[in-house]
């Protein structure tokens, strides 16, 4: 097997990885959705739920030096899995780390297929982005009881 053929089966691979707390934090941020559940994807052939992604790593920073990638998918957080899990969730469990923060990663294969749990069909794009949903606050209003000769409505 060739280099690149090694290269191509340690992405499919997670990788552990344990970042050292320093005066500046851990050195990285992720990105994803913000609420909970969502579609399942193909990762490398393997159906994940939605996982929130690292989006940036700063030069020099401890999550560089222990090999952490911008596009790594986080699987677990301090043994603790993940997947599915809102962005506040992720990050919370990653701000209460103490010194050292272990993190299950797998490397983004960049041809992730999208699969709708509730169907069968799968596409390339995925049809429901909630990255940038909103919660929004409705009030049920009271209802009453309305007595007549033909029955009681509500």
């Amino acid at each position: 097997m060739n280099s690149l053929g090694n290269s191509e089966t340690s992405k499919q691979i997670p990788r552990n990885i344990i970042i050292k707390k320093t005066n500046d934090g851990f050195g990285f941020n992720v990105r994803g959705q913000i609420f909970e559940g969502g579609q399942v994807k193909s990762i490398n052939g393997i159906l994940y739920g939605p996982l929130q992604q690292v989006s940036a790593v700063s030069n020099q920073s401890s999550a560089e030096k222990a090999g952490l990638c911008i596009g790594d998918k986080i699987l677990q957080v301090n043994n603790i899995d993940v997947e599915g899990a809102s962005h506040k969730q992720v990050v919370d469990l990653i701000k209460n780390c103490n010194n050292d923060l272990h993190l299950v990663v797998i490397a983004s294969a960049g041809n992730e297929k999208h699969y709708d749990i509730y169907s069968t069909e799968e596409s390339s794009e995925s049809s429901n982005d909630y990255t940038d949903r909103r919660s929004l606050a409705i009030s049920i209003p009271d209802y009453s009881l309305l007595e007549t000769n033909h029955g009681k409505f509500y």
